[in-house]
């Protein structure tokens, strides 16, 4: 879609949109506060209470940052469809002014086989 100083691809948008979603979908399958593991494998348990307090907070913002990306993708989406009933509307309304007379309608050949 072209307008007065922008132009819009829209399968750009919905395609940005899917992979948002891909993304989020990708996120919501990981739990970064369970990347922490066990405390044997710090050999100390305050550097394994460290980690694991880091990782839960970390957690938490992925899960904003996801929630987020999700109400992005989902405004992408609305907007591609915006652009695209704009179009379709558009194209019905602009037709070309020339058709019937270079090709009229019903219009048989006379002297010609």
């Amino acid at each position: 879609m072209d307008g007065k100083g922008f132009h819009v691809e829209i399968d750009v948008l919905e395609a940005a949109a899917q992979r948002m979603h891909e993304i989020v979908e990708d996120q919501d399958n990981q739990e970064l506060k369970d990347l922490a593991g066990g405390a044997e494998l710090y050999g100390h348990g305050a550097v394994h209470a460290g980690m694991s307090e880091f990782c839960g907070k970390w957690s938490v913002g992925l899960d904003a940052l996801g929630d987020r990306c999700r109400s992005m993708g989902g405004k992408l989406i609305k907007a591609a469809q915006t652009y695209r009933e704009i179009d379709e509307q558009a194209a019905r309304h602009v037709e070309d002014p020339a058709v019937d007379a270079v090709d009229p309608p019903n219009f048989e050949p006379r002297g010609h086989p």
